[in-house]
């Protein structure tokens, strides 16, 4: 990454761990009882886990990573929030799961993390990455032959428009805005531990069609396996029926031939 990528990659580590505190998850009562924070349709795209090496980037408090240890993986998470990572080892710790939290940048893995079975990225991970197929070609790299990426990940569209009322909407963002950093202004977009405050912390994001996302990943050298588009009328609160009409989510597996 350049140096103006890795200056707003440090200003948003920091505004992580203000809100790093806020973010708790389901608690480690829900997974020591084998409670599981990943969709049906994760659990079916990723098929059997047990005895697999399991690495999530941006793994926040830890949750979907504990789920992937429950289902029988050798699981990792990374994340680039230092007091989030903390917090993830803490209910590791509680609820009596084993899995390996590290802070790390998904720019700059750890030497061991390769020969990886499955790499998830899921909820506002690549939002976060300033080079698409830098990230592509480096998570290609980690993976084993056979090896896959599993992303399931807000939907640009979403990204780019703003609820303004019922059947309302406003163009809040560029969709094709790719390396150009975006401010996340509007409430509905800002993480959890940030939304509904007064003063939420600064936070750069970057904007990728969906288009880019499927290209980088087949330039390093993947196999396209699924990718769907779904709506999901909860994420445009406030829109009414016609948030329905809407794409909300986006889901894609590819596979290291």
């Amino acid at each position: 990454m350049n140096a103006s990528f890795e200056h707003l990659t440090e200003a948003n580590r920091a505004s992580w761990n203000r809100i790093a505190p806020s973010r708790h998850g389901e608690p480690a009562e829900f997974f020591r009882d084998g409670g599981l924070a990943l969709e049906d349709f994760e659990l079916a795209l990723a098929g059997d886990v047990r005895g697999r090496r399991v690495l999530q980037l941006a793994c926040s408090c830890g949750d979907q990573v504990l789920s992937w240890s429950t289902l029988g993986a050798t699981a990792i998470g990374i994340d680039i929030s230092d007091v989030a990572i903390t917090i993830a080892q803490q209910k590791s710790a509680v609820a009596g799961i084993p899995a390996d939290f590290r802070r790390a940048d998904m720019y700059d893995l750890p030497p061991d993390l390769v020969d990886l079975d499955l790499i998830y990225l899921s909820w506002g991970a690549i939002c976060w990455a300033p080079d698409l197929n830098r990230l592509a070609e480096i998570l290609t790299t980690r993976l084993r032959p056979g090896g896959s990426m599993l992303l399931a990940d807000h939907h640009p569209i979403w990204e780019v428009l703003a609820v303004r009322g019922e059947n309302h909407l406003a163009v809040s963002g560029d969709y094709f805005g790719r390396t150009t950093p975006r401010p996340e202004t509007d409430n509905a977009k800002l993480p959890t531990g940030a939304r509904d405050t007064p003063a939420p912390p600064p936070f750069n994001a970057f904007i990728w069609p969906t288009s880019d996302v499927v290209m980088a990943l087949l330039t390093a050298g993947l196999r396209l396996d699924a990718f769907t588009e779904s709506p999901s009328p909860d994420i445009y609160s406030g829109l009414g029926p016609t948030a329905a009409q809407l794409p909300a989510y986006y889901v894609i597996k590819a596979t290291r031939p």
